[in-house]
């Protein structure tokens, strides 16, 4: 168990789980199989969840400041129980997540297959992502009206995406397409599509979008996040947060554009997905967090250079200079990514992404 956990424990005390839940051999030991941590989810003085799998699958586990929460859970599913020795706790198969349980349950009746259909991704507390057949299928309660109006208002415009299909009014499911994304198996004439498309996307009427989270209310929550885990990053994250430049524009931005939502085919086509987070904000924060996820995971901007230029030659409206400035904020709420994966040394890990993030200044 690394030293910054058992602190963290220490100045959190109040959630009796904590540190077991924050290490994964720890966690291991409790469950009684090799855990591997896929998402984790802290709220200080709160709760702490986890989304893991082990040889028998998906999972989560939970454990709260108080016993309303857990007990809430196994009413909900027969299949949670409380994690022995551990207050407050509770945990299941990833389907009878304590939020997302009752929606799933709704959407598997609509969709017998989607009980059998194996789990891609799981954000505890906020979504469960399963494939099936042809289609990847979506539960995120509240969500899939918005995907859907999103799709629609895109593909009117010429934007190359997908089209869910409605399930339930918490879940969507949306066609299997393509060979890869840009994240696995870059290339620049794809990335060279998906900035066309995009330029296409910041044209779309504004007028048909509701607001983004505004960059101050992002900045602050990125550094009191890192600040929490990790106390002696305060100073480079307060500086980091500090570096906010004025909006310059206002359009329809994707909200969480990255290499990984954009799909290709080997003909050069391309799809933009995952659209639940689109709304009106500065244009330029989208290719700002597009180049930073790149930054971080290669460590070059091969792909950005080649989104941008065909991006600006399709009319886009945003600059460089524009998406620079931003990237500030983009790497700072990144940077808390290896905690939230329970990396094996995150704190390491978190402070060479505030030094990547102070690069791109």
């Amino acid at each position: 168990m690394n030293t910054a956990v058992l602190e963290l424990a220490v100045r959190d005390p109040g959630i009796p789980g904590l540190r077991t839940l924050l290490d994964p051999a720890s966690l291991s030991d409790v469950v009684g199989a090799s855990v591997h941590v896929r998402h984790l989810r802290y709220k200080p003085g709160a709760s702490v969840l986890v989304a893991y799998t082990t040889p028998a699958g998906a999972h989560w586990a939970g454990a709260w400041s108080g016993a309303d929460k857990p007990a809430s859970a196994e009413r909900r599913d027969p299949t949670v129980r409380a994690l022995p020795g551990i207050a407050w706790s509770a945990g299941g198969p990833a389907r009878s997540d304590r939020v997302l349980a009752r929606a799933v349950q709704d959407a598997e009746r609509h969709e017998p297959s989607w009980r059998r259909a194996e789990i891609v991704r799981h954000n505890p507390g906020r979504r469960l992502v399963v494939r099936t057949g042809g289609e990847y299928a979506k539960t995120a309660p509240g969500r899939a009206s918005a995907a859907l109006r999103a799709a629609e208002l895109l593909g009117r415009a010429g934007v190359p995406t997908l089209v869910p299909r409605l399930v339930t009014e918490h879940a969507w499911a949306t066609a299997s397409w393509g060979d890869g994304d840009l994240a696995s198996s870059p290339s620049p004439a794809h990335a060279a599509a998906a900035g066309a498309a995009l330029a296409r996307l910041h044209a779309v009427s504004v007028d048909e979008a509701g607001a983004v989270e505004t960059p101050d209310v992002r900045a602050r929550s990125a550094a009191r996040a890192l600040r929490t885990v990790l106390p002696a990053t305060a100073r480079r994250v307060d500086e980091l947060a500090r570096r906010l430049p004025r909006a310059r524009r206002r359009a329809i931005v994707h909200g969480d554009f990255s290499a990984d939502q954009v799909l290709h085919r080997p003909d050069g086509r391309i799809r933009l997905i995952d659209l639940d987070r689109l709304g009106a904000g500065d244009p330029a924060m989208d290719l700002a967090g597009f180049a930073v996820e790149e930054f971080f995971r290669t460590g070059d901007l091969a792909a950005t250079t080649s989104l941008f230029a065909a991006y600006r030659a399709a009319g886009g409206v945003a600059t460089e200079a524009d998406w620079r400035a931003w990237t500030p904020l983009c790497a700072l709420e990144r940077a808390i990514e290896p905690f939230r994966r329970c990396e094996p040394h995150w704190p390491s890990a978190v402070m060479a992404r505030l030094e990547r993030a102070e690069d791109l200044l």
